[in-house]
């Protein structure tokens, strides 16, 4: 399923479903049920806590480093 196809399965905005692959925006309630009825799953399939990538550390490639909101002093 490409990104295209979740826009109008979810209706909602290309820039929504980016931020959602790209782990900037987490799951809604609706966003949920609706994906849980289109694979016919239950909805605790998609109810799984999951990191998000922090704006300001998206830069670094370490994924410990993308997801923690302290600042890293430049040294």
């Amino acid at each position: 399923m490409k990104s295209k196809d979740l826009v109008e399965l979810l209706e909602v905005s290309k820039g929504y479903v980016s931020d959602i692959l790209h782990y900037k925006k987490g799951l809604s309630k609706e966003i949920i049920r609706k994906l849980a009825s289109h694979f016919k799953v239950s909805q605790e399939s998609f109810n799984r806590p999951y990191k998000l990538v922090v704006a300001e550390n998206a830069r670094f490639r370490n994924a410990s480093f993308r997801n923690t909101k302290k600042k890293l002093m430049n040294a």
